[in-house]
């Protein structure tokens, strides 16, 4: 293994990392296909970036970001529920992006692809992993009572509507710094399936985020491993060896 390819992977880890730990507030608040939805909201400022040549990361960022606000706005001024406004976002971001973005470039876009990520953005998703990882830790609590039981969490003084916005925010990020690895139409699997294969193996609440993260890190490390040495795209890898895991946690019994 190469050099640049070493530093890839640590990344990489990370971003699975950050990943497994957000998909686990996902899965206990029910919102497994917020991620998915909310993922397709970064298509159209990849466009925008592969069109006037800036990088797509910093487009999809933004993007998200700008989703992100509008999701928050509307569910507060509306009381729609958060899965009909991003719902309604998924779909006009998706047309749009499909709209600007080059045909030879939208399969790189949709399953990602490690060969164009260069030494300034793995520093960049490398930090975003770090700062995601360091606030759902230092807001592991509330973020869990929100997740649990947002009408309980008032009593104590958590607002619904901070936490909502901080878990939003969370999951643009953690989308924002994947994409590079497993693509917008995947990378809401690294944050879904490894916690939902979490759930099953799980014997607590701690054991539960450590197989989550755990079994992204897993999952990433060996779709990367895979598409190094195989004729395949590192998302599709991940995607079938995170799969493969959930399958046979199935059958396992606590």
């Amino acid at each position: 293994m190469t050099e640049p390819f070493l530093i890839i992977l640590g990344s990489g880890m990370l971003v699975a990392a950050a990943s497994g730990l957000v998909g686990s507030f996902l899965i206990l608040r029910r919102m497994s296909l917020l991620s998915d939805a909310l993922s397709h909201v970064a298509l159209p400022g990849i466009a925008l970036g592969v069109v006037l040549r800036f990088t797509p990361l910093w487009g999809g960022l933004a993007a998200l970001f700008i989703g992100v606000i509008l999701i928050w706005l509307i569910e507060t001024k509306t009381k729609l529920a958060t899965e009909s406004v991003t719902g309604v976002l998924f779909v006009t971001a998706l047309a749009a992006g499909a709209l600007l973005i080059p045909e030879h470039e939208l399969l790189e876009a949709f399953f990602g692809s490690v060969e164009k990520i260069t030494l300034q953005q793995i520093a960049f998703q490398t930090l975003i992993a770090i700062a995601i990882i360091s606030v759902a830790l230092k807001f592991l609590k509330p973020l869990t009572l929100f997740s649990v039981a947002p009408d309980l969490s008032i009593s104590v003084k958590v607002s619904p509507v901070k936490m909502q916005l901080l878990l939003l925010v969370l999951i643009a990020l953690t989308i924002s710094v994947g994409i590079s690895f497993v693509g917008v139409l995947l990378i809401s699997a690294l944050s879904i399936i490894p916690a939902a294969t979490a759930r099953n193996l799980a014997w607590n609440y701690r054991s539960f985020l450590a197989f989550s993260v755990a079994l992204a890190i897993v999952s990433l490390a060996g779709g990367l491993l895979v598409a190094q040495r195989y004729a395949v795209t590192p998302g599709i890898a991940t995607v079938l060896i995170a799969a493969s895991f959930f399958a046979v946690s199935l059958f396992w019994k606590k």
